[in-house]
């Protein structure tokens, strides 16, 4: 009976585990919050911001749509350009293997080569990009942490110009 009782529990130990370990998806629209985020002088330009993820095995996607607030009327040029949709746009997809990816893109003193690292433990995904700088490498890191709930995702940013974090709630 005890043997019985011992193998039991120990198939449900180890099915709990696995359930456990089982990564998250991050699948689904997010609407950034910034009363909850800490963005420094960022905050003040963002009207809203929406990521869109999309999440299938090891593909993980990021779409991101920001809406900028209008420059105050004073600032320098005279009347201030209006908000709209634009910067801190575009999509990024990433491979969640933990395997180095090199990607070539065309800057204003020629090609420039970013490395980059993604990987996911459970409800964190981080993410590292090495690019060079006019004086040497520059690194930096994205993490992605879902709530235990699944209705909040913070994202922290951090690199040599400093850290932020964004939190976003399920749209």
């Amino acid at each position: 009976m005890n043997k019985l009782f011992f193998a039991t529990a120990l198939v449900c130990l180890l099915a709990f585990a696995a359930f456990a370990q089982k990564p998250a998806d991050f699948s689904g629209k997010w609407n950034l919050d910034l009363t909850k985020s800490e963005l420094g002088q960022q905050a003040s330009m963002i009207k809203s911001q929406t990521l869109t993820i999309t999440q299938s095995g090891t593909s993980f996607k990021v779409s991101t749509a920001t809406e900028r607030n209008a420059p105050p009327a004073d600032a320098a040029g005279g009347g201030g350009r209006p908000g709209g949709m634009g910067g801190g746009g575009g999509e990024q997809s990433y491979t969640l293997d933990g395997k180095e990816v090199s990607t070539e893109r065309q800057g204003q003193n020629g090609t420039v080569t970013t490395k980059t690292t993604a990987s996911q433990t459970g409800n964190k995904i981080v993410i590292s990009s090495i690019f060079p700088g006019p004086s040497g490498d520059i690194k930096s890191t994205t993490t992605y942490e879902l709530s235990g709930d699944g209705k909040s995702l913070t994202v922290t940013r951090e690199s040599p110009r400093g850290s932020s974090k964004s939190v976003y709630t399920k749209g």
